[in-house]
């Protein structure tokens, strides 16, 4: 007899392959190299005969095909028809030696010649690949009891990994004593000893002094296409870049030519061409970078490197000038469905799973569409999981877009199917610094994440919200969150961001609120919280009768009147707390505003 079975399967690790990021390519790599051996067990699913649930391709043998743009998640589910047990088990094994195939593939490629450790590269390179895979028989159809019991089998198998015995004699280790890896400090370096590789390869590979890599670093650092890749420097200037005239791009563009071959900088050619205007990695637009270069390049005496880096510095100059140099602060925003799970459980079908599957894999490809209207770049769109780089200026419109995307399409899904959960789309926006690690800021991101989902918060306030995280790189951390159908709070988020980007508003307006605060606090904390209060709204009255903008003019009523509405709301929700988030909402409104470094009041 022919029986139905429900295979669920992970593969990872996720932390080693994404969240261990030192640079810009690293976050990008990681993400890539788990979509792609997520397609390729996939496709291998396919290929013997299973149901592909999720992810649920509209083109699978050119989707599920490698170095495709479509991205997909680490948990796959298919329907497996089968005579008994082995078969789900069979196809999970195969699913997985296609996936560790895959990394080889791509580790391979990126070593190429390069003069590694051949002993510790073979012990690592099939090491890195994990899956787990469970399953349960759909019996007498009954899809949501199968789908329950799976994932429950998933979850236990998950906490009962597998962990191999240590190595305790050096013949069993080749990689005894040997230094760990800046990436993965479980695991050891594959790189020679004393240097043994040339300038231009620790250029490629982007090795700072003392940076050791594993074999997942070198398949970071070099898999995959490098030009598809955008550098978030390039992200963090793009409205800068905007901002010049064509001759100013193409004088930059000129003195940028020389420096791709010299691999001291990069093509930028992905993401459909959105940054043909300015087709490079833009760190060098930066003078503290620029003068980084040619530090390097005087002290290993390249000639050749000080005459371009030279003729750069002295095209940038007066463009400097008139125009101070980029905004070195980007976004990283990382997006997550809400109650998906309890969608998937609530739907004990298979046509509904089918359904829901398919329209997030539609949400997913329409992803990188929609950033680059916004002058972004998604790293990574599987399914209900966003991860993308975004210009300062663009980002809250960028989420915002995203969310309503999100709504459109599985809503009437889920309202087809009498769901009583209706799915949301909850987002993360860090802001932090291009020169921070990126898995720091990837960090940032994943606190603004769960920010806005508000697990804190009573239940109708959960979720279906906005998180800020904003790291400076002089001061603190700024936070903020705003419910999606806060109209309120979104309609003055942005007034701010309009007001700051046509100076109508002084930059220390909102530093100079927190100082009242941090004064008054106390009294709102007495006996008479009304009073303190009072004495808030006194102080803050007058903070804005002394304000003037960058002109010296005096801040207009109109935007007196609108402070004081926003901070009446916030008083009425916050109370103690209410004119320090305002100031927060000001402070962050001014980054998301800016265009260049002079926005910010950067040395430019």
């Amino acid at each position: 007899m022919n029986h139905e079975y429900l295979l669920l399967i992970a593969l990872g690790p996720v932390q080693t392959f994404i969240a261990a990021a030192r640079r810009c390519r690293d976050l990008w790599s990681g993400s890539w190299l788990l979509s792609e051996i997520s397609k390729a067990a996939a496709a291998a699913l396919r290929e013997n005969g299973a149901q592909l649930i999720f992810p649920a391709p509209d083109r699978p043998d050119s989707d599920l095909a490698p170095d495709s743009a479509l991205s997909v998640g680490n948990k796959l589910q298919a329907i497996v028809f089968s005579g008994n047990a082995q078969g789900p088990e069979n196809l999970a094994r195969i699913a997985g030696e296609a996936a560790r195939r895959r990394f080889c593939d791509i580790a391979g490629q990126a070593r190429g010649n390069l003069p590694l450790r051949d002993e510790v590269w073979r012990h690592q390179i099939g090491d890195y690949v994990e899956h787990y895979a469970a399953w349960a028989r759909i019996v007498d159809g009954d899809y949501g009891r199968a789908a329950a019991a799976a994932n429950a089998a998933l979850a236990a198998r998950k906490v009962t990994r597998d962990f191999r015995p240590a190595a305790i004699r050096a013949e069993e280790a080749p990689a005894y004593g040997l230094p760990k890896s800046s990436l993965d400090g479980a695991r050891e370096t594959v790189l020679p000893e004393n240097d043994g590789i040339s300038r231009n390869t620790r250029r490629r590979l982007g090795l700072s002094q003392s940076e050791q890599l594993d074999c997942a670093g070198i398949a970071k650092r070099l898999g995959g296409n490098p030009e598809q890749f955008t550098p978030f420097s390039r992200i963090s200037a793009h409205a800068w870049i905007e901002n010049l005239s064509s001759q100013e791009r193409k004088q930059l563009a000129e003195a940028h030519e020389p420096l791709v071959s010299l691999e001291l900088t990069t093509r930028v050619k992905g993401n459909d061409g959105c940054y043909r205007d300015f087709p490079y990695d833009a760190q060098l637009l930066y003078r503290a970078r620029l003068d980084a270069a040619l530090r390097d390049a005087r002290k290993d005496a390249d000639d050749e490197a000080i005459v371009a880096l030279e003729k750069l510095r002295d095209t940038a100059r007066p463009i400097w000038k008139k125009h101070g140099e980029p905004c070195s602060y980007g976004v990283i925003l990382l997006a997550d469905g809400d109650r998906m799970g309890a969608l998937l459980n609530e739907i004990q079908h298979r046509n509904g799973h089918i359904a829901i599957t398919r329209a997030l894999s539609s949400f997913a490809s329409r992803v990188p569409a929609l950033l680059r209207e916004s002058s972004g770049h998604a790293i990574y769109a599987g399914g209900d999981d966003v991860l993308a780089f975004l210009p300062l200026h663009t980002a809250l419109s960028a989420a915002n877009c995203l969310r309503r995307e999100f709504a459109d399409i599985l809503q009437p899904r889920a309202e087809a199917l009498n769901a009583v959960n209706r799915p949301t789309l909850s987002a993360g926006l860090a802001i932090g610094h291009f020169m921070e690690p990126l898995g720091n800021l990837r960090d940032l991101a994943k606190q603004a994440e769960i920010i806005a989902k508000g697990e804190t918060y009573p239940e109708a306030q959960k979720r279906n919200a906005l998180g800020i995280a904003l790291r400076i790189r002089s001061g603190g951390l700024i936070t903020l969150r705003l419910h999606w159908d806060d109209w309120n709070a979104h309609k003055a988020f942005e007034g701010w961001q309009n007001a700051y980007r046509t100076a109508a508003l002084p930059s220390r307006l909102a530093y100079d609120a927190r100082q009242i605060h941090q004064r008054t606090a106390f009294a709102l904390e007495g006996d008479d919280p009304e009073q303190g209060q009072g004495i808030q709204r006194a102080e803050f009255n007058r903070l804005l009768q002394r304000a003037r903008t960058g002109k010296g003019e005096k801040l207009s009523e109109d935007w007196q009147e609108k402070l004081r509405a926003r901070l009446e709301f916030l008083l009425e929700r916050h109370r103690q707390s209410a004119l320090a988030k305002l100031a927060d909402e000001l402070i962050v409104s001014r980054w998301l505003a800016a265009h260049g470094a002079r926005d910010l009041g950067e040395p430019s």
